[in-house]
């Protein structure tokens, strides 16, 4: 008996720390990367303004929020940890060329300026990487998954959609599918 409870003890206990580091380890994973803002995220409604912030132009250094709020606009939102955004910047790049006729195209990073540019070094030809740093525009656009898409027309939001596109030919046609006018 007194074996079985040792044996019992000897197999248990070692699951069970395993389980607590497990979960441990989890969370400071999860609190790593969630954004540090103290805004709640919430849905937009089509029309709203998009929410003032900053967004540095990873080359340039210079800010470029007045340049993205002013005509059709798409925002492409990505973090350096997220295999659909290394996706999405790619379908992008493809895209561009036919996108820029008619809009321009931002990829924005939202984490260490320096993960971002190693991260997007050979997936965004063609157009600008921009940094929203701690996520704060994005948090107050009430995003729910990466990478996120924002339409934007004259600084307000015409459309946020979600996750990657299965093909840059797609990835046009969502754009397109809002009307330019």
């Amino acid at each position: 008996m007194i074996r079985r409870l040792i044996k019992f003890t000897a197999i248990l206990l070692p699951a069970l720390i395993g389980v607590a580091v497990c979960t441990a380890v989890g969370k400071k994973v999860v609190d790593h990367y969630k954004l540090r803002h103290d805004v709640q995220p919430s849905s937009i409604a089509s029309g709203t303004p998009l929410p003032h912030g900053v967004l540095v132009n990873i080359e340039t250094r210079r800010d470029e929020y007045s340049n993205v709020t002013q005509g059709r606009v798409l925002l492409v939102f990505v973090t350096t940890d997220c295999d659909a955004c290394r996706k999405e910047l790619l379908n992008l790049a493809q895209a561009a060329p036919t996108l820029k006729s008619s809009l321009q195209v931002y990829g924005v990073g939202v984490e260490d300026p320096d993960e971002v540019k190693n991260f997007v070094q050979d997936r965004h030809e063609g157009f600008p990487i921009l940094l929203d740093h701690g996520a704060q525009i994005l948090a107050r656009l009430g995003f729910k998954y990466m990478p996120t898409k924002v339409l934007l027309k004259d600084g307000r939001v015409s459309r946020i959609w979600y996750g990657s596109s299965p093909s840059p030919a797609v990835l046009i046609k969502d754009v397109g599918e809002v009307n330019p006018n």
